[in-house]
Protein backbone atom coordinates (compact mmCIF):
# COMPACT_ATOMS: atom_id res chain seq x y z
CA UNK A 1 0.00 0.00 0.00
CA UNK A 2 2.79 2.27 0.74
CA UNK A 3 5.05 1.53 -2.26
CA UNK A 4 1.50 2.46 -4.32
CA UNK A 5 0.55 5.74 -2.41
CA UNK A 6 4.58 6.72 -3.04
CA UNK A 7 4.05 5.60 -7.06
CA UNK A 8 0.71 7.54 -7.51
CA UNK A 9 2.83 10.69 -5.92
CA UNK A 10 5.53 10.63 -8.19
CA UNK A 11 2.93 10.37 -11.17
CA UNK A 12 1.12 13.29 -9.74
CA UNK A 13 4.65 15.45 -9.50
CA UNK A 14 5.21 14.66 -13.29
CA UNK A 15 2.38 15.33 -14.32
CA UNK A 16 2.68 18.64 -12.67
CA UNK A 17 5.70 18.99 -14.08
CA UNK A 18 4.89 18.42 -17.37
CA UNK A 19 1.67 20.95 -17.01
CA UNK A 20 3.91 23.63 -15.95
CA UNK A 21 6.54 23.01 -18.38
CA UNK A 22 3.91 23.19 -20.92
CA UNK A 23 3.60 27.21 -20.18
CA UNK A 24 6.13 30.18 -20.60
CA UNK A 25 9.33 28.98 -18.85
CA UNK A 26 11.81 31.83 -19.31
CA UNK A 27 11.30 34.95 -16.69
CA UNK A 28 9.77 38.16 -19.03
CA UNK A 29 12.43 40.45 -17.23
CA UNK A 30 15.97 39.85 -15.50
CA UNK A 31 16.07 41.05 -11.92
CA UNK A 32 19.15 42.85 -12.92
CA UNK A 33 17.28 46.27 -15.02
CA UNK A 34 20.36 47.51 -16.43
CA UNK A 35 22.15 43.80 -16.82
CA UNK A 36 22.26 43.75 -20.81
CA UNK A 37 23.58 47.90 -21.26
CA UNK A 38 27.11 47.18 -22.66
CA UNK A 39 29.28 49.69 -23.83
CA UNK A 40 31.93 46.79 -24.22
CA UNK A 41 31.40 42.81 -24.60
CA UNK A 42 34.06 40.50 -23.45
CA UNK A 43 34.95 37.00 -24.41
CA UNK A 44 34.92 34.53 -21.66
CA UNK A 45 37.65 32.07 -20.51
CA UNK A 46 36.60 29.52 -17.38
CA UNK A 47 36.82 31.80 -14.26
CA UNK A 48 37.74 28.54 -12.05
CA UNK A 49 38.52 24.79 -12.37
CA UNK A 50 37.87 22.41 -9.45
CA UNK A 51 40.13 19.17 -9.89
CA UNK A 52 38.73 15.44 -9.11
CA UNK A 53 40.07 12.44 -9.19
CA UNK A 54 39.78 11.56 -13.17
CA UNK A 55 38.82 14.17 -14.65
CA UNK A 56 37.80 18.30 -13.94
CA UNK A 57 34.58 20.75 -13.67
CA UNK A 58 35.49 24.04 -15.06
CA UNK A 59 32.81 26.97 -14.32
CA UNK A 60 32.53 30.29 -16.18
CA UNK A 61 32.06 33.45 -13.71
CA UNK A 62 28.74 33.66 -13.16
CA UNK A 63 28.22 37.58 -12.07
CA UNK A 64 29.38 38.41 -15.13
CA UNK A 65 27.82 41.18 -16.74
CA UNK A 66 27.50 39.25 -20.16
CA UNK A 67 25.67 35.94 -18.37
CA UNK A 68 23.56 37.86 -15.88
CA UNK A 69 22.50 39.79 -19.08
CA UNK A 70 21.73 36.17 -21.16
CA UNK A 71 20.43 34.40 -17.58
CA UNK A 72 22.38 31.84 -18.06
CA UNK A 73 25.46 30.24 -16.87
CA UNK A 74 27.73 27.89 -18.09
CA UNK A 75 30.31 25.10 -17.33
CA UNK A 76 32.61 22.34 -18.72
CA UNK A 77 33.08 19.25 -17.97
CA UNK A 78 36.34 16.64 -18.70
CA UNK A 79 36.35 12.89 -17.69
CA UNK A 80 39.29 11.14 -18.32
CA UNK A 81 39.43 7.53 -19.30
CA UNK A 82 37.42 5.04 -17.53
CA UNK A 83 35.69 7.98 -15.39
CA UNK A 84 32.35 8.17 -14.25
CA UNK A 85 30.48 11.76 -13.50
CA UNK A 86 28.74 10.95 -10.47
CA UNK A 87 24.92 11.24 -10.45
CA UNK A 88 23.62 14.74 -9.72
CA UNK A 89 21.59 17.16 -11.07
CA UNK A 90 21.07 20.79 -11.50
CA UNK A 91 17.96 23.19 -9.96
CA UNK A 92 17.63 24.77 -13.30
CA UNK A 93 16.83 23.10 -17.09
CA UNK A 94 20.41 22.67 -19.51
CA UNK A 95 21.14 21.69 -22.22
CA UNK A 96 24.96 19.93 -22.59
CA UNK A 97 26.71 19.39 -25.65
CA UNK A 98 29.63 16.67 -25.92
CA UNK A 99 32.86 18.58 -27.62
CA UNK A 100 35.14 15.57 -27.66
CA UNK A 101 34.73 11.80 -26.97
CA UNK A 102 32.15 9.43 -26.40
CA UNK A 103 30.63 7.03 -23.52
CA UNK A 104 27.09 6.56 -21.97
CA UNK A 105 24.77 8.50 -20.51
CA UNK A 106 22.07 7.67 -17.65
CA UNK A 107 19.18 9.79 -16.93
CA UNK A 108 17.23 9.18 -13.44
CA UNK A 109 13.27 10.78 -13.31
CA UNK A 110 11.69 9.92 -10.03
CA UNK A 111 8.03 8.35 -11.37
CA UNK A 112 9.61 6.62 -14.58
CA UNK A 113 9.92 2.87 -14.67
CA UNK A 114 13.06 0.91 -14.72
CA UNK A 115 12.62 -0.10 -18.79
CA UNK A 116 16.45 -2.17 -18.52
CA UNK A 117 16.18 -5.35 -17.06
CA UNK A 118 19.24 -7.83 -16.70
CA UNK A 119 17.69 -11.41 -16.18
CA UNK A 120 19.94 -13.59 -13.94
CA UNK A 121 20.34 -17.03 -13.08
CA UNK A 122 17.21 -19.00 -12.47
CA UNK A 123 15.53 -21.92 -12.49
CA UNK A 124 11.86 -23.54 -13.20
CA UNK A 125 11.70 -21.16 -15.93
CA UNK A 126 10.25 -17.55 -16.75
CA UNK A 127 8.42 -17.75 -13.50
CA UNK A 128 11.35 -17.98 -11.06
CA UNK A 129 13.77 -15.73 -13.10
CA UNK A 130 16.12 -13.65 -11.06
CA UNK A 131 16.77 -10.05 -11.96
CA UNK A 132 20.00 -9.13 -11.71
CA UNK A 133 20.24 -5.36 -12.27
CA UNK A 134 16.85 -3.07 -13.23
CA UNK A 135 17.38 0.48 -13.97
CA UNK A 136 16.19 3.85 -16.18
CA UNK A 137 17.07 5.16 -19.79
CA UNK A 138 21.14 4.54 -20.99
CA UNK A 139 21.96 6.64 -23.80
CA UNK A 140 24.62 6.29 -26.05
CA UNK A 141 26.86 9.81 -26.47
CA UNK A 142 29.22 10.93 -29.06
CA UNK A 143 30.65 14.05 -30.34
CA UNK A 144 28.09 16.24 -31.37
CA UNK A 145 25.09 15.58 -29.07
CA UNK A 146 23.29 17.90 -27.56
CA UNK A 147 21.46 16.84 -24.53
CA UNK A 148 18.29 18.13 -22.86
CA UNK A 149 18.00 18.14 -18.88
CA UNK A 150 14.81 19.50 -17.12
CA UNK A 151 15.16 20.78 -13.63
CA UNK A 152 15.70 18.63 -10.91
CA UNK A 153 16.19 15.35 -13.31
CA UNK A 154 19.93 13.95 -12.11
CA UNK A 155 22.19 12.36 -14.98
CA UNK A 156 25.75 10.51 -14.47
CA UNK A 157 27.96 10.50 -17.78
CA UNK A 158 30.97 7.37 -18.07
CA UNK A 159 33.60 8.27 -20.45
CA UNK A 160 34.23 4.46 -21.82
CA UNK A 161 36.42 5.54 -24.57
CA UNK A 162 40.69 6.18 -24.81
CA UNK A 163 41.02 9.83 -24.78
CA UNK A 164 39.09 12.27 -22.67
CA UNK A 165 35.20 13.31 -23.02
CA UNK A 166 34.58 16.90 -22.33
CA UNK A 167 31.37 18.37 -22.06
CA UNK A 168 29.80 21.93 -22.63
CA UNK A 169 26.74 22.55 -20.24
CA UNK A 170 24.53 25.89 -20.13
CA UNK A 171 22.00 26.59 -17.11
CA UNK A 172 19.49 28.73 -18.04
CA UNK A 173 18.91 29.95 -14.30
CA UNK A 174 16.82 32.49 -14.96
CA UNK A 175 13.82 29.58 -16.12
CA UNK A 176 10.95 29.74 -13.75
CA UNK A 177 11.57 26.04 -13.08
CA UNK A 178 14.31 27.26 -11.20
CA UNK A 179 12.71 28.52 -8.00
CA UNK A 180 15.87 29.33 -6.34
CA UNK A 181 18.15 32.69 -7.24
CA UNK A 182 20.54 33.05 -10.43
CA UNK A 183 23.78 31.25 -7.90
CA UNK A 184 24.09 28.58 -10.16
CA UNK A 185 23.55 24.88 -8.06
CA UNK A 186 24.83 21.21 -8.52
CA UNK A 187 22.88 18.64 -6.37
CA UNK A 188 25.32 15.94 -5.91
CA UNK A 189 23.56 12.27 -5.28
CA UNK A 190 26.83 10.50 -4.85
CA UNK A 191 30.59 12.20 -4.99
CA UNK A 192 32.68 13.89 -1.93
CA UNK A 193 34.76 16.92 -1.38
CA UNK A 194 38.45 17.39 -2.46
CA UNK A 195 41.54 18.04 -0.81
CA UNK A 196 41.95 21.37 -2.85
CA UNK A 197 40.94 24.73 -1.16
CA UNK A 198 37.24 25.81 -2.43
CA UNK A 199 37.07 29.16 -3.10
CA UNK A 200 33.81 31.31 -3.27
CA UNK A 201 33.13 30.66 -6.99
CA UNK A 202 33.48 27.39 -7.17
CA UNK A 203 30.56 24.94 -7.48
CA UNK A 204 29.22 22.54 -6.41
CA UNK A 205 30.35 22.44 -2.78
CA UNK A 206 31.08 18.93 -2.66
CA UNK A 207 29.09 17.06 -0.23
CA UNK A 208 26.04 14.77 -1.86
CA UNK A 209 22.75 14.62 -0.46
CA UNK A 210 23.36 11.82 2.07
CA UNK A 211 25.84 13.48 3.95
CA UNK A 212 23.88 16.25 6.19
CA UNK A 213 21.54 12.92 7.28
CA UNK A 214 21.91 10.61 10.38
CA UNK A 215 23.50 8.23 9.38
CA UNK A 216 20.67 6.07 11.58
CA UNK A 217 18.21 7.66 9.58
CA UNK A 218 19.98 6.43 5.87
CA UNK A 219 20.49 2.72 7.34
CA UNK A 220 17.17 2.80 8.44
CA UNK A 221 15.38 3.81 5.17
CA UNK A 222 17.74 1.63 3.34
CA UNK A 223 17.61 -1.36 5.59
CA UNK A 224 21.30 -1.45 5.97
CA UNK A 225 24.38 -1.37 8.66
CA UNK A 226 25.84 1.95 9.74
CA UNK A 227 28.97 1.31 7.78
CA UNK A 228 27.04 0.79 4.81
CA UNK A 229 25.43 4.28 5.49
CA UNK A 230 28.52 6.22 6.30
CA UNK A 231 29.76 5.01 3.27
CA UNK A 232 26.75 6.37 1.03
CA UNK A 233 28.33 9.70 2.83
CA UNK A 234 31.21 9.41 1.34
CA UNK A 235 32.72 10.20 4.79
CA UNK A 236 35.94 9.22 4.53
CA UNK A 237 36.34 9.78 0.24
CA UNK A 238 38.09 12.83 -1.37
CA UNK A 239 38.01 11.95 -4.92
CA UNK A 240 35.33 14.72 -6.09
CA UNK A 241 32.37 13.87 -8.27
CA UNK A 242 34.63 12.45 -11.06
CA UNK A 243 36.10 9.33 -9.93
CA UNK A 244 37.95 6.52 -11.52
CA UNK A 245 35.97 3.45 -12.08
CA UNK A 246 37.56 -0.50 -11.49
CA UNK A 247 37.48 -1.85 -14.99
CA UNK A 248 35.18 -1.21 -17.66
CA UNK A 249 31.80 -0.92 -16.30
CA UNK A 250 29.17 -2.87 -17.39
CA UNK A 251 25.50 -2.28 -18.02
CA UNK A 252 22.04 -3.21 -19.92
CA UNK A 253 22.28 -0.72 -22.85
CA UNK A 254 19.07 -0.60 -25.91
CA UNK A 255 21.11 -1.71 -29.44
CA UNK A 256 19.94 1.08 -30.68
CA UNK A 257 19.79 4.68 -30.06
CA UNK A 258 15.66 4.95 -29.16
CA UNK A 259 14.09 4.33 -26.02
CA UNK A 260 12.25 1.29 -24.91
CA UNK A 261 8.62 0.86 -24.28
CA UNK A 262 7.02 -2.34 -22.19
CA UNK A 263 3.89 -1.36 -24.21
CA UNK A 264 2.03 -0.47 -20.57
CA UNK A 265 2.33 3.31 -20.87
CA UNK A 266 0.17 5.36 -18.09
CA UNK A 267 0.50 8.81 -19.92
CA UNK A 268 3.39 9.72 -18.15
CA UNK A 269 5.70 7.22 -19.40
CA UNK A 270 4.46 7.94 -22.99
CA UNK A 271 5.84 12.05 -22.23
CA UNK A 272 9.02 12.39 -20.58
CA UNK A 273 9.77 8.96 -19.45
CA UNK A 274 9.92 7.91 -23.14
CA UNK A 275 10.85 11.21 -24.90
CA UNK A 276 13.99 11.90 -26.92
CA UNK A 277 16.21 13.91 -25.07
CA UNK A 278 19.04 14.24 -27.73
CA UNK A 279 20.25 14.43 -31.22
CA UNK A 280 23.43 14.91 -33.03
CA UNK A 281 24.05 17.96 -34.70
CA UNK A 282 27.44 17.44 -35.98
CA UNK A 283 26.15 15.44 -39.13
CA UNK A 284 26.74 17.26 -42.75
CA UNK A 285 23.62 15.62 -44.04
CA UNK A 286 21.36 17.66 -41.77
CA UNK A 287 22.24 20.95 -42.14
CA UNK A 288 20.10 23.77 -43.26
CA UNK A 289 22.47 25.77 -44.61
CA UNK A 290 25.17 24.65 -46.72
CA UNK A 291 28.03 26.13 -49.04
CA UNK A 292 30.89 23.68 -50.34
CA UNK A 293 33.15 26.49 -50.26
CA UNK A 294 32.00 27.86 -46.90
CA UNK A 295 30.58 25.75 -44.46
CA UNK A 296 27.43 24.68 -42.81
CA UNK A 297 25.23 25.39 -39.98
CA UNK A 298 22.72 23.06 -38.46
CA UNK A 299 19.85 23.99 -35.85
CA UNK A 300 18.40 22.22 -33.23
CA UNK A 301 14.88 23.63 -31.79
CA UNK A 302 11.63 22.46 -30.43
CA UNK A 303 10.47 21.36 -34.28
CA UNK A 304 13.10 18.67 -34.30
CA UNK A 305 13.47 17.74 -30.74
CA UNK A 306 10.23 18.29 -29.15
CA UNK A 307 11.82 18.14 -25.67
CA UNK A 308 12.88 21.56 -26.11
CA UNK A 309 9.58 23.09 -25.49
CA UNK A 310 9.65 21.71 -21.86
CA UNK A 311 13.64 23.06 -21.85
CA UNK A 312 12.70 26.26 -23.32
CA UNK A 313 16.62 26.47 -25.27
CA UNK A 314 17.65 25.54 -28.39
CA UNK A 315 21.39 25.28 -29.79
CA UNK A 316 23.12 25.78 -33.40
CA UNK A 317 25.62 24.20 -34.55
CA UNK A 318 27.86 26.07 -36.74
CA UNK A 319 31.09 25.13 -39.16
CA UNK A 320 33.04 27.83 -41.57
CA UNK A 321 36.13 26.64 -43.85
CA UNK A 322 38.95 28.72 -44.48
CA UNK A 323 38.30 32.63 -44.96
CA UNK A 324 33.93 31.82 -44.62
CA UNK A 325 32.15 34.32 -43.62
CA UNK A 326 28.30 34.39 -41.72
CA UNK A 327 26.41 37.26 -42.97
CA UNK A 328 25.74 40.14 -40.50
CA UNK A 329 22.60 38.58 -38.69
CA UNK A 330 20.43 39.25 -35.50
CA UNK A 331 18.61 37.14 -33.50
CA UNK A 332 15.06 38.48 -32.64
CA UNK A 333 13.67 36.39 -30.04
CA UNK A 334 16.90 35.45 -27.86
CA UNK A 335 20.62 35.47 -26.20
CA UNK A 336 22.91 33.64 -28.03
CA UNK A 337 25.62 31.53 -25.80
CA UNK A 338 28.32 31.13 -28.33
CA UNK A 339 31.15 28.51 -27.36
CA UNK A 340 33.87 27.81 -29.63
CA UNK A 341 35.02 24.62 -30.84
CA UNK A 342 38.02 24.57 -33.10
CA UNK A 343 39.53 27.41 -35.19
CA UNK A 344 39.12 30.94 -34.94
CA UNK A 345 37.24 33.79 -36.13
CA UNK A 346 37.12 37.27 -36.18
CA UNK A 347 33.61 38.48 -34.50
CA UNK A 348 32.27 41.72 -34.89
CA UNK A 349 29.41 42.89 -32.58
CA UNK A 350 26.91 45.86 -32.94
CA UNK A 351 24.56 47.42 -30.25
CA UNK A 352 21.17 48.83 -30.73
CA UNK A 353 23.16 52.09 -30.70
CA UNK A 354 24.93 51.21 -34.11
CA UNK A 355 28.27 51.06 -31.56
CA UNK A 356 30.56 48.45 -31.75
CA UNK A 357 31.15 46.45 -28.86
CA UNK A 358 32.72 43.42 -29.87
CA UNK A 359 35.42 43.44 -32.48
CA UNK A 360 38.27 40.56 -31.87
CA UNK A 361 39.38 37.09 -32.36
CA UNK A 362 37.82 34.50 -30.70
CA UNK A 363 39.71 30.99 -30.35
CA UNK A 364 39.04 27.65 -29.28
CA UNK A 365 37.17 27.24 -25.49
CA UNK A 366 36.24 31.25 -25.27
CA UNK A 367 32.76 31.79 -25.30
CA UNK A 368 30.93 34.95 -26.05
CA UNK A 369 27.48 35.96 -25.09
CA UNK A 370 25.34 38.10 -28.13
CA UNK A 371 22.77 39.57 -26.85
CA UNK A 372 18.89 40.22 -28.36
CA UNK A 373 18.65 42.14 -31.38
CA UNK A 374 22.44 42.69 -31.22
CA UNK A 375 23.92 42.43 -35.26
CA UNK A 376 27.08 39.80 -35.59
CA UNK A 377 29.36 39.02 -38.18
CA UNK A 378 31.54 35.91 -37.98
CA UNK A 379 34.95 36.03 -40.60
CA UNK A 380 36.77 32.67 -40.12
CA UNK A 381 40.50 32.36 -40.00
CA UNK A 382 42.95 30.37 -41.75
CA UNK A 383 42.08 27.16 -39.76
CA UNK A 384 38.26 27.34 -40.11
CA UNK A 385 36.00 28.53 -37.08
CA UNK A 386 34.03 25.71 -35.30
CA UNK A 387 30.74 26.47 -32.45
CA UNK A 388 27.87 25.71 -30.67
CA UNK A 389 25.23 28.39 -29.78
CA UNK A 390 23.02 27.98 -27.33
CA UNK A 391 19.57 30.56 -27.68
CA UNK A 392 17.58 31.16 -25.03
CA UNK A 393 14.67 30.00 -26.51
CA UNK A 394 13.22 27.04 -27.81
CA UNK A 395 12.47 28.48 -31.46
CA UNK A 396 14.71 31.11 -31.81
CA UNK A 397 14.96 32.37 -35.31
CA UNK A 398 17.26 34.67 -37.27
CA UNK A 399 17.18 37.86 -39.16
CA UNK A 400 20.08 38.87 -41.50
CA UNK A 401 21.23 42.24 -42.91
CA UNK A 402 22.02 41.34 -46.30
CA UNK A 403 21.90 37.45 -48.12
CA UNK A 404 18.43 36.15 -50.18
CA UNK A 405 16.35 36.22 -47.05
CA UNK A 406 17.21 39.09 -45.50
CA UNK A 407 15.81 42.70 -44.23
CA UNK A 408 17.47 44.66 -47.72
CA UNK A 409 16.31 41.75 -49.71
CA UNK A 410 12.77 42.39 -48.84
CA UNK A 411 12.73 46.19 -49.10
CA UNK A 412 11.61 47.92 -52.38
CA UNK A 413 15.00 49.40 -54.14
CA UNK A 414 12.80 53.07 -53.99
CA UNK A 415 13.11 52.86 -50.13
CA UNK A 416 16.22 51.21 -50.28
CA UNK A 417 17.32 54.88 -52.36
CA UNK A 418 15.91 57.11 -50.16
CA UNK A 419 16.93 55.29 -46.43
CA UNK A 420 20.40 55.58 -47.79
CA UNK A 421 20.85 58.27 -50.59
CA UNK A 422 22.04 55.77 -52.95
CA UNK A 423 21.50 55.67 -56.87
CA UNK A 424 19.38 52.97 -58.12
CA UNK A 425 21.92 51.21 -59.54
CA UNK A 426 23.68 50.83 -56.14
CA UNK A 427 20.66 50.43 -54.74
CA UNK A 428 20.00 46.97 -56.94
CA UNK A 429 23.53 46.17 -56.07
CA UNK A 430 23.10 46.08 -52.23
CA UNK A 431 19.66 44.23 -52.51
CA UNK A 432 20.63 41.52 -54.86
CA UNK A 433 24.43 41.23 -53.78
CA UNK A 434 24.56 37.80 -51.59
CA UNK A 435 21.99 35.00 -52.09
CA UNK A 436 23.42 32.32 -49.23
CA UNK A 437 23.71 33.16 -45.85
CA UNK A 438 27.00 31.69 -45.45
CA UNK A 439 29.75 32.57 -47.89
CA UNK A 440 33.59 32.50 -49.18
CA UNK A 441 35.64 34.88 -49.05
CA UNK A 442 36.02 34.98 -53.36
CA UNK A 443 32.19 35.68 -53.26
CA UNK A 444 33.19 39.55 -52.01
CA UNK A 445 36.60 39.73 -53.90
CA UNK A 446 34.98 38.72 -57.18
CA UNK A 447 33.46 41.96 -57.28
CA UNK A 448 36.97 43.44 -58.27
CA UNK A 449 37.98 41.09 -59.89
CA UNK A 450 36.87 37.71 -61.41
CA UNK A 451 38.76 35.12 -59.22
CA UNK A 452 40.39 31.84 -60.00
CA UNK A 453 41.40 28.78 -57.85
CA UNK A 454 43.16 25.70 -58.09
CA UNK A 455 42.63 22.85 -55.58
CA UNK A 456 45.25 20.62 -55.54
CA UNK A 457 44.57 16.60 -54.79
CA UNK A 458 42.89 15.89 -51.31
CA UNK A 459 44.12 12.08 -51.36
CA UNK A 460 46.41 12.58 -48.80
CA UNK A 461 44.15 14.78 -46.11
CA UNK A 462 47.18 16.58 -45.23
CA UNK A 463 48.30 20.39 -45.95
CA UNK A 464 51.11 22.76 -45.03
CA UNK A 465 50.18 26.06 -44.91
CA UNK A 466 53.48 27.94 -45.66
CA UNK A 467 54.18 25.14 -48.59
CA UNK A 468 50.53 25.94 -49.98
CA UNK A 469 51.12 29.80 -49.92
CA UNK A 470 54.37 29.43 -51.10
CA UNK A 471 53.96 27.07 -54.16
CA UNK A 472 50.78 29.17 -55.07
CA UNK A 473 52.95 32.86 -54.97
CA UNK A 474 55.67 30.80 -57.21
CA UNK A 475 53.30 30.14 -59.73
CA UNK A 476 50.71 33.60 -59.43
CA UNK A 477 52.24 36.81 -59.10
CA UNK A 478 48.46 38.09 -57.69
CA UNK A 479 48.00 36.16 -54.52
CA UNK A 480 44.51 36.84 -52.98
CA UNK A 481 44.36 37.05 -49.09
CA UNK A 482 43.26 33.80 -47.84
CA UNK A 483 45.63 31.13 -50.17
CA UNK A 484 46.17 28.55 -48.07
CA UNK A 485 44.96 24.72 -46.63
CA UNK A 486 41.04 24.71 -46.01
CA UNK A 487 38.94 21.57 -45.00
CA UNK A 488 36.58 19.70 -47.63
CA UNK A 489 33.21 18.86 -46.32
CA UNK A 490 34.76 15.60 -44.89
CA UNK A 491 37.05 17.25 -42.76
CA UNK A 492 39.83 16.49 -45.29
CA UNK A 493 42.70 18.95 -45.78
CA UNK A 494 43.69 20.51 -48.87
CA UNK A 495 45.57 23.07 -50.66
CA UNK A 496 43.33 26.05 -52.27
CA UNK A 497 45.28 28.66 -54.46
CA UNK A 498 43.45 31.75 -55.38
CA UNK A 499 44.25 34.25 -57.55
CA UNK A 500 42.73 36.67 -60.01
CA UNK A 501 41.90 35.18 -63.50
CA UNK A 502 43.77 36.32 -66.36
CA UNK A 503 42.54 39.19 -67.94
Amino acid sequence: MHKLIFSLLSIASISLLLLFHGSEARQRELPLPNACHFSQINSLSPAHATKFEAGQMEVWDHTSNELQCAGVTVARITLQANSIFLPSFFSPPSLAYVVQGEGVMGTIASGCPETYEEAGGGVGGDMHRRFEDMHQKLEDFRRGDVFASLAGVSQWWYNRGNSDVVIVIVLDVTNRENQLDQVPRMFQIAGSKTQEQQQPLTWPSGKNAFSGFDPNIIAEAFKIDIETAKKLQNQKDNRGNIVRANGPLHFISSPSRQWQQDGNGNGIEETYCTARLHENIDDPERSDFFSTRAGRISTLNSLNLPVLRLVRLNAIRGVLYSGGMMLPHWTANAHTVLYVTGGQAMIQVVDDNGQSVFNAQVQQGELLVVPQGFAVVKTAGETGFEWIAFKTNDNAYMNTLSGGTSYLRAVPVDVIKAAYGVTEEEAKRVKFSQQETIFSRENVIAQKGKPCYKEYPKETGTCDAKSCKADCAKKHKNIMAFTSCIKDVHGKKFCRCQYLCPS
